[in-house]
């Protein structure tokens, strides 16, 4: 559950997610998802866990 109250995020349906597109990085192709490569994906499901705060910055 992504409880960030003003800036919930899964509620404006913005995700964190791979893409079969990897030659797409860096351009924008989503409507507000952070896009990464699938490797990356993996290693960052790795280290977060249910109930982690993700901040996404500049």
């Amino acid at each position: 559950m992504n409880a960030g109250g003003e800036v919930d995020s899964h509620s404006r349906y913005i995700y964190i997610h791979g893409t079969n597109r990897e030659d797409r990085l860096g351009r924008p192709q989503s409507a507000g998802c952070v896009v990464m490569n699938n490797l990356e994906i993996c290693e960052l499901f790795e280290q977060v866990r249910t109930g982690d705060q993700v901040w996404i910055g500049p």
